[in-house]
């Protein structure tokens, strides 16, 4: 894609560095937090995921749009995250359609 960031592909790669931008920013703004990701993957730290939240607790003037469709560890975690009112949180679903011959 010829962004640095993404010269691995999509190798799960954490990026620490980047979770003070959004103290930065002088205007609200509107955040997907994983674009090109799933955020509740499990090869991502249950401790890397708390302290992406802290940041968008702590950040209530943005808005943080999260989708995952791993359901089931961000049901096995939610209850170790604080879910402030800017955080959207989605779960996306892929349909497979078998068809008989």
């Amino acid at each position: 894609m010829g962004v640095d960031k993404y010269k691995d592909g999509f190798k799960i790669t954490l990026r620490p560095t980047t979770l003070n931008i959004p103290f930065t920013w002088k205007k609200e703004k509107v955040v997907f937090v994983n674009s090109m990701s799933d955020f509740f993957h499990d090869e991502i730290l249950t401790d890397f995921i708390k302290s992406v939240f802290l940041v968008m607790n702590t950040t209530p003037q943005h808005t943080y749009q999260v989708l995952t469709k791993r359901s089931d560890r961000l049901i096995a975690i939610a209850d170790q995250l604080k879910w402030t009112d800017n955080i959207w949180m989605g779960i996306y679903v892929e349909i497979l359609t078998m068809l008989k011959n």
